[in-house]
């Protein structure tokens, strides 16, 4: 799912706003192609993202540690989220955590053993791109049924439980307002992300 997003940053004095095509491209190389960037304040920078993540949350923690890989010196201190963020449908929503909680499973597979994108696909026969896409979790062009089969071509048994949801709806926006830093992960113990996905 696609989800937009503003960032804004505060530049160091050695970082020279003024070399725009330098600051262009490392947000290219670090993987920002899909922002829009704005230069004009001194020492500041706005990025508006239209970034592919299977939560918001997710989205902005990738776009965060892009920026700062391409700009080690920028500081977040500001974070926007359009209004049509706010509400999604909760069906999709339940789906995309689920699909969140496998690719956490293959993410820490390769982790775990030290591979690289090359040689991870290898193993799981799969292009490199996929457990690239994987690992920043990107859910486009990945479906559940693909998930499963490749955690049990890592060597996992995936076990779905099926039990009446007690989630809440809640607004998306009350996650991501006013951000000063880099937001923390929100796992499962306050009932947003426990998919009762069990690997082992």
């Amino acid at each position: 799912m696609e989800h937009e997003f503003t960032l804004r940053f505060g530049l160091d004095p050695a970082d020279n706003a003024g070399d725009v095509e330098d600051i262009l491209e490392r947000l290219g190389e670090a993987g920002c192609m899909d922002a829009l960037v704005g230069i004009g304040a001194p020492r500041k920078i706005v990025l508006d993202f239209t970034r592919s993540a299977t939560s918001l949350e997710q989205a902005i923690r990738i776009a965060v540690a892009d920026v700062e890989s391409a700009i080690p010196t920028a500081v977040l201190y500001s974070t926007e989220v359009p209004e049509s963020e706010e509400e999604k449908d909760a069906v999709l929503m339940e789906k995309l955590a689920l699909m969140e909680s496998l690719m956490k499973e293959v993410a820490a597979w390769v982790d775990e053993n030290q591979l690289t994108y090359a040689g991870a696909a290898d193993k799981l026969g799969v292009k490199p791109a996929r457990v690239y896409e994987i690992t920043r979790m990107n859910p486009e062009n990945i479906t559940i049924d693909s998930l499963v089969d490749i955690l049990l071509r890592a060597g996992k048994s995936v076990r779905f439980r099926i039990e009446e949801s007690t989630r809440q709806r809640y607004r998306l926006a009350d996650l991501t307002t006013d951000m000063t830093q880099v937001m923390p992960r929100i796992e499962g113990g306050d009932g947003m992300h426990s998919t009762g996905l069990e690997t082992s």
